[in-house]
């Protein structure tokens, strides 16, 4: 069943019931369900256990296979953030998922004035264990954060990164719409990952685009991606560079953000010198990502 379909089945009282299972992320996995009558005593008996069933059935929440408890489930996560996103008018529907990434689904949806956004949800934790440190730099101690509350830290600092960097008005990145919890709402945009592509008509030019939004978000906005490669970035038509993924930045003040930055520049630098043959070295490529800005200075190799 679609999201949009499990979203029109529910009303306010499971909504209520999904936004106290959200509330206690942090301090339970499995909720007793006597514990969630006792703090949703609005509830009778009879009808907590009728709606418990009810999500239960519609995959949003989880049963424990031995005590009578629930934890909450990443889609009823997106229905929770949903309806906080269609309460505060930021969207008026979803509709089919146009997008997996590696820690992430994308969404086409439907902005308040009918127009088209896209609707990122982070999925921390579904590609593999190794991924435990890199999540780590979210902020969230793995003893005590479930793949939920990773998810909703890495929804949050997508959107901080992405405020700074629109107000900065730094080239090729999305432009935030809002978000709650792990959901990111961006203007609508389609292309095709990087990795993806074989062939660029001007591989220099696309290179020379990636290299200034590194730049000018640095010297702007004061940041540093963290993660950049060739799966951080989608290329759309007109072979236009437009830069993703940003949960993991640094503020060029850390410590490690220098060090972070000649990763990212190493990384995008040799997949461009090994896929399309652009006689660029590393060194090069820092060293014009590290000069200042001029004032007014937007780029394209100025």
């Amino acid at each position: 069943m679609k999201i949009g379909e499990v979203f029109r089945r529910l009303v306010n009282e499971d909504f209520a019931i999904l936004g106290f299972f959200v509330r206690n992320l942090r301090r339970f996995e499995y909720i007793p369900v006597e514990y969630i009558a006792q703090k949703l005593r609005r509830f009778p008996p009879k009808e907590l256990d009728a709606r418990l069933r009810k999500l239960h059935k519609l995959k949003l929440i989880e049963r424990h296979p031995t005590m009578d408890a629930y934890r909450l489930k990443m889609l009823g996560l997106d229905c929770y953030a949903l309806k906080i996103l269609a309460d505060r008018d930021v969207l008026r529907a979803i509709g089919d998922m146009v997008g997996v990434g590696k820690e992430s689904d994308i969404y086409r949806a439907m902005g308040p004035k009918d127009e088209l956004v896209v609707v990122k949800f982070f999925r921390i934790g579904r590609t593999s264990f190794r991924n435990v440190t890199r999540v780590r730099d979210y902020g969230v101690a793995f003893e005590r954060g479930t793949w939920l509350v990773r998810s909703i830290v890495a929804g949050r600092r997508e959107r901080e990164a992405l405020r700074i960097l629109n107000e900065a008005q730094v080239p090729n990145v999305p432009r935030l719409r809002g978000g709650c919890l792990h959901a990111v709402v961006m203007d609508y945009f389609e292309g095709v990952e990087l990795f993806e592509v074989k062939e660029l008509s001007d591989p220099d030019s696309v290179l020379t685009d990636i290299l200034d939004t590194v730049r000018i978000a640095y010297w702007r906005a004061k940041l540093v991606h963290g993660d950049l490669s060739e799966y951080n970035i989608i290329v759309t038509e007109g072979e236009k560079p437009i830069v993703i993924d940003w949960p993991q930045y640094l503020t060029t003040v850390d410590p490690n953000a220098r060090r972070v930055l000649e990763r990212d520049v190493l990384y995008i630098t040799r997949f461009f010198r090994k896929r399309f043959r652009v006689p660029i070295e590393f060194e090069e490529a820092l060293q014009y990502v590290l000069s200042p800005l001029d004032e007014g200075d937007s780029g394209k190799g100025s």
